[in-house]
């Protein structure tokens, strides 16, 4: 929470005004645009804010949908609810964790290190961030962006994002049954599919993570040498069949509308994560798993292939260079930490030996394993404070549109990806993968009010999609009120930028199901 609690405790950059977002303000915003609608409209299924083309109501996102009745009840802001579900989430996670710990790990003591692990445990990038100055130029971009503190690699830096761990906590609980086996009623079974159908509507990726864990399951066994038991894998394929059925007509119903099929694009692609960075992005931990490893192969410890298989499947997720596998990272470092966790017993128990030598050993072992969290929170701190705030004559047009009735904004990206936070109006031009050809439409923008001649395309636009606000510098109000004239009725101005209000061509209002009226 410390990045969150630095936007209050100092004063936004000279001309800035902070959003109140921590995490990935790109996205968060995006976040709380959907949690928006729950909070003030109580909708559960959810419309696109980020474009204003004709759409009806088909986004599903439960955890989006439970912070803002969360928002609602608690009479909060969309973004202080989404900042501060991070606080009972972990408390949730660590107490699920514990539960699903239990078989793999019997000794309470480690699963007491798991829990250590898990929640403080990093490699070694973070170490060598402040360097990376000294690195050649191809490789020092490369290395920044793959071993970002946001990419996941730790779990204390994928904790973060709330939503990673609500959908963590919910996996957890659909993947103790399918890795460990045994006998299960029909309850436990039905349990155990509206669980899988639960983590998807929560958070899509988690649930193809969780089916890749449970898919490889009989792969692994049979590259061990055993036989795997196809009865319980048959019988877990039909456990989560029900789930996969109402998860396909529910893709299907949500991929007849225009929008959602415009934007529920993202896990083909070329944005993967090479496990060759996991001497750097994992360091003494995946060491410690490894030793772990051997040790659980020659004690034949149970359901150790479980967590082979675990870390099999996602490493392959995050590699394959057809997936955006980078979304996958977040899942890596639990069952590491598994497997680990007997070994950091021993290593970090030496502490309390006899010899200067092995409480040096530990001392290390400890600074190398859990100093990154320090210097991640550090990091995030300076980031968010770089990053989460907007020049205050946009946040002051936020408070103004914020009073005035819902409708289409034609608006710069960089205040269209925040206006639908704040406000219930839609935009043209907002967020980078929710607003249709984003990078076309960027263009045209910029096209728009920088071509003189571009007047006559300017009132189509307007037109067409039904603005009923228009946000531009200053320096253009004149030209751009006389090429819209008579639609432009008000001028509200704020310092280098201008708010028009229009006489839209048709009311821009929203209907029930969010489409423009």
């Amino acid at each position: 929470m410390l990045p969150a609690v630095s936007l209050y405790a100092a004063p936004a950059p000279a001309g800035q005004r902070f959003t109140g977002v921590s995490y990935l303000p790109k996205d968060f915003l995006q976040y709380a645009a959907f949690i928006r609608q729950s909070a003030v409209d109580g909708a559960f299924f959810f419309y696109d804010p980020f474009t204003t083309d004709p759409q009806s109501s088909r986004f599903v996102l439960v955890f989006h949908w439970l912070v803002g009745v969360v928002a609602r009840v608690a009479e909060i802001s969309p973004i202080d609810a989404l900042e501060g579900s991070r606080i009972p989430l972990v408390f949730v996670f660590f107490a699920t964790l514990w539960w699903f710990a239990r078989p793999f790990l019997a000794n309470p003591k480690d699963r007491l290190f798991a829990a250590l692990l898990v929640g403080f445990a990093s490699g070694i990038d973070a170490w060598l961030r402040p360097f990376a100055a000294l690195f050649p130029p191809g490789f020092r971009e490369r290395f920044l962006q793959d071993t970002w503190t946001l990419q996941g690699w730790s779990l204390f830096a994928s904790f973060h994002n709330p939503l990673w761990i609500a959908a963590l906590c919910v996996a957890l609980f659909v993947l103790r049954p399918l890795l460990i086996g045994g006998e299960r009623s029909i309850r436990q079974r039905a349990l155990t599919s509206a669980a899988f159908l639960f983590v998807y509507t929560l958070h899509p990726y988690t649930a193809i993570g969780v089916l890749g864990i449970a898919g490889i399951q009989p792969f692994v066994t049979l590259l061990s040498g055993a036989r795997p038991d196809w009865r319980r894998h048959l019988a877990d394929a039909a456990t989560l069949a029900p789930a996969l059925i109402v998860i396909g007509a529910l893709n299907h119903w949500q991929m007849q509308d225009p929008v959602f099929r415009a934007t529920a694009v993202g896990i083909f692609g070329s944005q993967n994560l090479s496990p060759l960075w996991y001497p750097i992005t994992l360091g003494l931990l995946g060491g410690m798993a490894v030793v772990g490893a051997r040790r659980a192969l020659a004690e034949l410890a149970p359901h150790r292939l479980a967590l082979f298989g675990w870390t099999l499947a996602i490493g392959a997720l995050h590699w394959l260079p057809v997936l955006n596998g980078y979304k996958f990272v977040f899942l890596l470092p639990l069952p590491l930490c598994l497997l680990a966790a007997p070994v950091a017993r021993e290593v970090l128990g030496r502490w309390r030996g006899p010899g200067l030598r092995e409480r040096c050993v530990a001392l290390g072992a400890s600074i190398v394993l859990f100093a990154g969290a320090g210097l991640q929170s550090v990091d995030e701190i300076r980031t968010t404070r770089a990053v989460s705030s907007l020049p205050s004559e946009l946040m002051n047009v936020i408070e103004t549109l914020a009073t005035q009735p819902a409708g289409n904004a034609l608006v710069p990206a960089s205040l269209g990806n925040a206006l639908p936070a704040f406000t219930p109006h839609r935009v043209w031009l907002g967020h980078w993968f929710l607003t249709p050809d984003f990078v076309a439409r960027s263009e045209t923008f910029r096209r728009l009010f920088s071509d003189p001649d571009a007047a006559a395309e300017l009132r189509e636009l307007v037109r067409e999609q039904h603005i009923a606000y228009l946000v531009i510098p200053a320096s253009l109000t004149k030209r751009v009120t006389e090429a819209l004239a008579p639609a432009a009725v008000q001028r509200i101005a704020h310092g280098r930028v201008d708010l028009l209000v229009l006489r839209p061509s048709a009311p821009a209002t929203r209907g029930s199901d969010g489409r423009s009226r």
